[in-house]
């Protein structure tokens, strides 16, 4: 009962944070003349902006599916993975980083996977992620013009501090599941401790060991490095094109674009539902301090970029391949009866 409240105390706290982002935002803004450049977009460009998202989305699952690996002696469902990422996308709108735990779920009932395994792969996926950031981040931060460096000084800090996380998780995380495995031995948690809750527990700690192999195996670093790059390069080309159907590359040049994008993913890293409120700040100040795009404008970018690669594909994405699966599971359950 205490860890539901605490949930929802953290969801209210996540939503609240998000509206006070959204108004710093947009406090002061046009809502006719937001309308006015969202309507004069040139449309012809979200096509290939959602076939880019959903190529880089599936890119993700395939990396996942190298981190998962070693849970099975078979080859992981490419097609469960995605759904899995998909749902995991989708339920986070709601749920500030309630998609971990739907992914998880997912996941473990499809492929039959341990979750205590599944665990340390999506802790991997993260960290992934991170230290691509802190490389775009350490990137930018030379580029960067002082007046940008200036009004968001946390910027600098914020590089540090996720490049700390990064290199302590990547070293820590394979040996994480060793260690509890030690301390559920002691003689004093055995003495004291249910027997069933030490068996549980040492089930578990080696289902999470197995989950940290893939970081054993030097083997796959060059995949996982190619496949990480080109990820975030999907993501980076979905951003840029939206720079296009706005009618914006004479404004915001490649350096530009990459710069603004790279301060919007800090943003993403931000607990709020579906990143709704630290992306439009971050983004819409950049543009405006950085590439001098009219506050309106900048504010009607981001809002469709957010609304149509956040908010629209993964939930969408999600609902054809739960849709999909539930009819083709219906038809498997009468062919059988």
């Amino acid at each position: 009962m205490q860890e539901k409240k605490n949930n929802f105390g953290k969801q209210i706290v996540g939503i609240a944070f998000a509206l006070i982002l959204l108004w710093a935002a947009f406090s002061g803004s046009d809502p006719k003349q937001l309308w006015h450049y969202i309507q004069g977009i040139q449309a012809i460009y979200l096509l290939p902006i959602t076939i880019i998202a959903l190529v880089g989305h599936l890119l993700r699952a395939w990396r996942w599916r190298i981190l998962l690996a070693p849970l099975a002696d078979r080859k992981i469902g490419l097609f469960n993975i995605f759904l899995a990422l998909m749902v995991g996308y989708a339920v986070n709108i709601i749920i500030p980083r309630g998609g971990e735990i739907a992914r998880i779920v997912s996941l473990a009932r499809s492929e039959q996977l341990p979750w205590a395994g599944i665990l340390p792969t999506m802790l991997i996926d993260r960290i992934l992620d991170v230290a691509a950031l802190v490389i775009l981040l350490a990137v930018s931060l030379a580029y960067l013009p002082e007046n940008i460096v200036g009004n968001l000084p946390w910027l600098k800090s914020a590089g540090v501090g996720m490049a700390v996380v990064t290199v302590l998780g990547l070293i820590g995380l394979p040996y994480l599941g060793k260690l509890l495995e030690r301390i559920f031995n002691l003689s004093f948690v055995k003495a004291k401790a249910p027997e069933k809750f030490v068996e549980l527990a040492s089930k578990l700690t080696g289902d999470f060991e197995q989950g940290t192999r893939c970081l054993k195996n030097p083997l796959a670093y060059p995949e996982i490095a190619v496949l990480s790059v080109v990820i975030w390069f999907t993501y980076w080309a979905c951003f840029y094109l939206m720079l296009m159907a706005f009618g914006l590359t004479n404004q915001v040049s490649m350096l530009n674009s990459f710069l603004v994008f790279t301060v919007g993913s800090v943003g993403m890293l931000v607990p709020t539902p579906g990143s709704v409120g630290s992306y439009h700040f971050l983004v819409s100040q950049a543009l405006v301090m950085l590439c001098g795009v009219d506050r309106d404008q900048a504010l009607a970018f981001v809002s469709l970029l957010h609304l149509f690669t956040i908010m629209l594909i993964p939930p969408v994405t999600a609902f054809v391949l739960v849709t999909f699966t539930s009819l083709r599971k219906g038809k498997t359950s009468r062919g059988e009866a």
